[in-house]
C-alpha cells in the first residue's frame, strides 16, 4: 500500500522471473496437428489468440541450448530433441491458458507491485538494497524492453493471484498427511553386492560372425564425422566498441538525455497512524483525532501506532514507512508529508484509505551529480551505448544484404566491409573460431545452407554475430569393418560381459529365494581383502540415501513389503555392472517422530504437493474446453 515506492521502473532479466509459471503448473500432452489456415510464419493458436511463432522457436533454442551445455557438446539424440518440442509447445499454450484465464478472473497487478517484487532480486541490489544504477547496467546486459518487461511480470503476478487461490483452497486430510508421511520417511533394511562385468570379461571370446552381426547392428557408431568447410564474416561488438570516437560534445550531449540517471530524487521517512473507516467515516475522524492529540502531547508515536493503527504493513514496525519519494504516496498524503519539517506531526489526513496521522522522522535531500563528477563512468557507457547502436544498425544490414545475396558472402563483406574467414572441418560437435552453439550447428548442416544456395546470419554469441557460407560438405560414411574391428571387438565383448554379469546375477537372486545363506551367497562378490561386508549387511536406508546406488535405492522401494522372508532382486547399474539386493524389513515413518518445527514444514509440503495436484487438474480442465491449433511446421 503506502510503503510501494514506485520510481518508474520497467523491468530486466526477464528469465529470472517468468520461469516462476513453469513451476506452478504441470504439463500435459499437445498433439502436432495440420492446420489449414495457419502460414508458415505463425506458430500456435489458442482461442483464437496467436501465440508468436518467433519467441516459440527462440525458447526452443534456448532449451537445445541447454541441454548442449549439458551434454557437454555432444550431438543430442534425435527423440531428445522432439521431446524438447513437445515441451516447449506444452509451456507456451499452458501459459497462455493461464494469461487468458486471469484476464477473464479480472486479476490484475500494479506498477507498484511490480517495483516491490523487483525491489526483492538480488541481481538489482547493492549492499542488500535496492540500487538503480546496477538495475540500469543490468537492464542494458540484458537487451531487453522495459514495457515488455513490465508487461510480463504483471502477467506473473496476476498468475501468482490465480495461484493463491488454488493453494488457499487445498487442504491435506491428517488421514492423507500421516500416509503421506509413512512412505516419505519410511525406511527399509536393505543390502546388496555388486556382480562386476569386468569379471566376465576374459571369459568372452565373440567370433568373426558375432563381430560381424555386432558391427552391422550398430553400424552407424562406426561411421565418420559429417564435415563441412565455412566462410563467414563477423560483426563483434566489442570491436566496434573499441573504434567508437569519443567527444567532450557527444558525452555532454550523452548526460543531458540521462540526466535522470544521475538525479536523486528527495527522499523522507514518515511513521503513520492509520484509521480506517468501517462504514462509519466521522467515527473514524474522531479516533484519528484523538490519536493525533495524543501524539502531539508527547506520547511515543511508535507505540501509539503499534496500539492504534489499522494498517497491517507497518503498525508493526511503530507506522514506519521507510525511506520513500512522494510518488510512491497518494496524492493527500505525500502532499502533507511533504509539507512538513521533521520531528513535525500532522493529521488527521484523509486518503483513500482512511485517517492518517503522520510524524516525518527525517528528510534526504535530492540532488544532481554534475557533469564533472559523473565524467569517468560517462565515457564507457557512451562507448557501449554507441556501439550497440551502431552493432544493431549493422546487423540490421547484415539480415538484409545476406538474404538478398543468396550464396554471395563476398558481395555481403564488400558492403559491409569485413574480413571473409574460414573455418576447416566443422563437425556437429562444432570446431575452430565459431565455437559450437546449437543453433550454430543447427545451421551449418541445415539444407539450404549445405548446398551453399544460401547464407545464414546467427548470433553464435552475446554481441557476436556472423554470415555463414558452406563451400564443401562431407556427408558421414561407413567405415569399413576391417578398419574398426578392434573398436567393434571391444564393444562387443564389454556388452557379451555386461550380458553375463546379469544372468548371474538373476542366477544368483533365485538362488537366494530358493533358500540360500546370504552371507555366504554375497560373499564372493565382495571386494578382494574386504572383511567387514559393508554393502552386504543389512542396514536401514531412506530414499535418496547419497551413500547407496540410485538405482538399488529405486528398485528396493519399488518391491513390496517382505512378508516372512526376505525379498531379492536384480537391478541393472549406470556403470555396466548388476546389483543384487535384498530387502529384509520394512519400517513405516510416523509423524509422531517429527518435531514441531518438523511437522510443520511437512504439513506445509503435503500442501503444496496438494495445491500442485489441484494447479494440474485446474489447467487440465482448461486445457480440454480450449481451441488449440498448432502449426505442424512450427520448428522447420
Amino acid at each position: 500500500m503506502l510503503q510501494a515506492i514506485h520510481d518508474n521502473l520497467k523491468g530486466v532479466f526477464a528469465m529470472i522471473i517468468l520461469g516462476a509459471l513453469a513451476v506452478v503448473f504441470i504439463f500435459w500432452g499437445v498433439e502436432f496437428v495440420s492446420v489449414g489456415g495457419l502460414s508458415s510464419s505463425q506458430g500456435i493458436e489458442v482461442n483464437g489468440e496467436e501465440l508468436s511463432a518467433t519467441e516459440v522457436r527462440q525458447d526452443y533454442q534456448e532449451e537445445i541450448t541447454r541441454y548442449q551445455v549439458a551434454l557437454g557438446g555432444a550431438e543430442m539424440p534425435a527423440e531428445l530433441r522432439e521431446q524438447v518440442k513437445q515441451d516447449v509447445l506444452d509451456r507456451a499454450i499452458r501459459n497462455q491458458l493461464i494469461r487468458q484465464r486471469t484476464s477473464e478472473l479480472r486479476f490484475r497487478a500494479s506498477d507498484a507491485d511490480v517495483v516491490e517484487m523487483l525491489k526483492e532480486i538480488p541481481a538489482f541490489q547493492v549492499d542488500g538494497k535496492f540500487s538503480k544504477d546496477a538495475y540500469y547496467a543490468a537492464l542494458r546486459s540484458a537487451n531487453l524492453e522495459p514495457t515488455v518487461f513490465e508487461a510480463q511480470q504483471k502477467q506473473l503476478l496476476a498468475a501468482r493471484q490465480l495461484d493463491r487461490g488454488i493453494y488457499a483452497s487445498s487442504i491435506v486430510l491428517p488421514q492423507e498427511f500421516a500416509r503421506r508421511e509413512a512412505l516419505l520417511n519410511e525406511a527399509r533394511e536393505i543390502a546388496w553386492v555388486v556382480v562386476p562385468a569386468a569379471h566376465f570379461l576374459d571369459q568372452v571370446r565373440p567370433d568373426d560372425a558375432a563381430v560381424t552381426e555386432f558391427y552391422e547392428r550398430n553400424r552407424t557408431s562406426y561411421q565418420t564425422e559429417e564435415r563441412a568447410n565455412l566462410q563467414y564474416i563477423e560483426l563483434d561488438l566489442a570491436d566496434l566498441a573499441a573504434g567508437v570516437q569519443v567527444t567532450e560534445e557527444a558525452l555532454r550531449a550523452y548526460y543531458e538525455d540521462n540526466l535522470d540517471r544521475y538525479t536523486a530524487i528527495e527522499r523522507r521517512r514518515a511513521r503513520h497512524i492509520l484509521i480506517t473507516p468501517d462504514g462509519d467515516d466521522a467515527a473514524a475522524e474522531a479516533r484519528a483525532r484523538v490519536a493525533y492529540d495524543r501524539a502531539v502531547a508527547g506520547e511515543d508515536f511508535s507505540g501509539l501506532a503499534a496500539e492504534l493503527s489499522q494498517d497491517p504493513g507497518s503498525a508493526s514496525q511503530g507506522g514506519d514507512l521507510g525511506w520513500a519519494e512522494k510518488s510512491a504516496f497518494v496524492g493527500p498524503f505525500g502532499d502533507a508529508m511533504w509539507s512538513m519539517q521533521p520531528g513535525e506531526i500532522k493529521g488527521p489526513v484523509r486518503t483513500e484509505f482512511g485517517w492518517h496521522v503522520i510524524k516525518l522522522e527525517a528528510v534526504e535531500a535530492g540532488e544532481v551529480k554534475s557533469f564533472e563528477a559523473v565524467r569517468p563512468e560517462l565515457e564507457p557507457e557512451y562507448r557501449l551505448a554507441e556501439s550497440e547502436r551502431l552493432f544493431g544498425d549493422m546487423q540490421d544490414q547484415l539480415d538484409t544484404e545476406a538474404f538478398e545475396a543468396g550464396g554471395d558472402l563476398q558481395r555481403v563483406a564488400e558492403s559491409l566491409a569485413l574480413e571473409i574467414r574460414s573455418v576447416e572441418g566443422f563437425t556437429r560437435a562444432g570446431g575452430g573460431e565459431l565455437g559450437n552453439a546449437p543453433t550454430l550447428v543447427d545451421a551449418v548442416f541445415s539444407p539450404d545452407v549445405l548446398s551453399g544456395a544460401q547464407l545464414r546470419t546467427l548470433e553464435v554469441a552475446p554481441g557476436r554475430v556472423v554470415a555463414i557460407k558452406v563451400v564443401a560438405h562431407e556427408p558421414p560414411r561407413d567405415r569399413p569393418l576391417d578398419e574398426v574391428r578392434a573398436e567393434v571387438t571391444a564393444a562387443l565383448e564389454a556388452e557379451m560381459a555386461r550380458q553375463a554379469a546379469s544372468e548371474r546375477a538373476a542366477a544368483l537372486a533365485e538362488e537366494l529365494a530358493a533358500g540360500a545363506e546370504w552371507n555366504g551367497a554375497a560373499r564372493p562378490w565382495l571386494p578382494v581383502g574386504a572383511t567387514e561386508p559393508t554393502s552386504a549387511t543389512p542396514r536401514f536406508v531412506r530414499r535418496g540415501e547419497a551413500a547407496v546406488p540410485s538405482e538399488i535405492i529405486a528398485a528396493a522401494f519399488r518391491a513390496g513389503a517382505p512378508a516372512g522372508s526376505p525379498l531379492y532382486g536384480t537391478t541393472g547399474l549406470a556403470s555396466g555392472d548388476t546389483a543384487v539386493w535384498t530387502v529384509t524389513y520394512v519400517r513405516p515413518g510416523s509423524p509422531a517422530s517429527l518435531s514441531p518445527a518438523q511437522r510443520a514444514e511437512a504439513m506445509r509440503t503435503a500442501r503444496d504437493a496438494s495445491s500442485l495436484r489441484d494447479a494440474s487438474v485446474y489447467v487440465t480442465k482448461l486445457r480440454s474446453q480450449a481451441e488449440v491449433k498448432v502449426n505442424p511446421q512450427l520448428f522447420e
